[in-house]
């Protein structure tokens, strides 16, 4: 049965990996923006194939890692995602989640709370004493969702870990790290599929974590991409997930969605009659 979640989207800027502003580090603006700018070209300019939610659950037998591409701010991609991982829990598949929106420092901390020892309260507090910009509490980001993550993880019993220590390192100093706490990960949870959840920047480009990883992976980006969000859908439009030539799969309900606010807010659009 195809999975396709409902609701409304909106347009969110660029590409994302992290606003040095929230998240701990201060890197020059000029290499963010590079960082975003090889994302974003190496993520792809068409769409080559689809698939059914089905489809894509059953394409993570054969995967160690699924990547979750995350827009720290857009409700409408975690809502998508966060229902992907219900369809992959109601399949059987045992899970364990890496967050971005964790720091390695309070795994420790995590684990009590999946476990039953401090509630979500006494964890969020305990956090924010050792770091004050906690993803569990920022309002400039969706931290429902990250706070749902955990939700979710209790419930399955599915583990959890930081995906690296916060405060960040700088930016260059970041990817090769997280690839290797990913991989060591995984060897130590070899029954279960690792789900990690990062900005999306992350994956492709000069971040590259699916690649420097080396692990079967299937990956998801989060929010389109401005080119995507021009392309001509494919030949099976009504199918909810769509693959880019990049090779990553992305939500067909926020492609269109994107693509029909840029087009109500282009010149043309607004413009007198």
């Amino acid at each position: 049965m195809p999975l396709r979640p409902h609701f409304a989207t909106t347009v969110c800027l660029l590409a994302s990996a992290c606003a040095p502003s929230h998240f701990g580090w201060h890197d020059d603006a000029h290499d963010v923006a590079a960082y975003r700018a090889a994302f974003v070209a190496d993520a792809g300019q068409r769409f080559v194939a689809t698939a059914t939610g089905a489809e894509i659950v059953a394409m993570t037998r054969s995967a160690r890692v699924l990547w979750l591409g995350d827009h720290h701010r857009s409700q409408a991609l975690h809502r998508h995602q966060f229902a992907l991982l219900e369809h992959l829990a109601r399949s059987g598949r045992p899970l364990t989640l890496v967050l971005e929106a964790i720091a390695e420092q309070d795994d420790a901390l995590v684990r009590d709370h999946l476990t039953g020892g401090i509630d979500g309260a006494a964890l969020r507090s305990a956090i924010r004493r050792r770091w004050p910009g906690s993803w569990l509490d920022d309002t400039e980001l969706d931290f429902a969702f990250y706070r749902q993550l955990l939700a979710f993880a209790a419930r399955h019993g599915s583990p959890v870990h930081g995906l690296e220590p916060a405060p960040r390192p700088p930016l260059v100093a970041r990817d090769g790290p997280i690839a290797a706490r990913i991989g060591a990960i995984a060897a130590a949870h070899p029954e279960r599929l690792v789900v990690v959840v990062v900005g999306q920047a992350h994956l492709l480009g000069a971040g590259d974590l699916i690649g420097r990883c080396g692990l079967p992976s299937l990956a998801l980006g989060g929010e389109p991409t401005q080119a995507l969000r021009r392309a001509r859908p494919p030949a099976a439009a009504r199918s909810p997930f769509w693959r880019s030539d990049g090779g990553l799969w992305w939500f067909a309900d926020l492609v269109t969605a994107s693509a029909a606010a840029v087009e109500a807010s282009s010149p043309a659009a607004t413009a007198a009659p």
